[in-house]
């Protein structure tokens, strides 16, 4: 199985910013990349929430967290432990 992630269409609009929100599914793998840059030009802030029930401790270890890298600004790179599930947010400027 591979990464997976799907991306909910109805976007929140603050001025030119965009609130995106969906869901992850890192089926024996431990990152995965979330491409919004059909819809955004640049994210400002994004975070995940892992819903498998080990999620206590942090990224890395058994949890989940999310970067923005310099070389890809409209793109969440998610870190977590194979076969965690959740949802992500990404707040970004179209």
């Amino acid at each position: 199985m591979a990464f997976s992630s799907t991306i909910d269409t109805r976007t929140h609009a603050m001025g030119n910013m965009l609130m995106m929100t969906g869901t992850f599914n890192a089926a024996s793998v431990a990152t995965g990349t979330i491409d919004l840059s059909e819809t955004l030009s640049k994210i400002f802030a994004c975070g995940v929430t892992g819903d498998t029930f080990g999620d206590v401790t942090g990224g890395g270890v058994d949890g989940a967290f999310a970067i923005v890298t310099d070389a890809n600004p409209n793109k969440i790179v998610l870190d977590c432990v194979a076969s965690n599930t959740g949802s992500w947010w990404a707040l970004g400027q179209r």
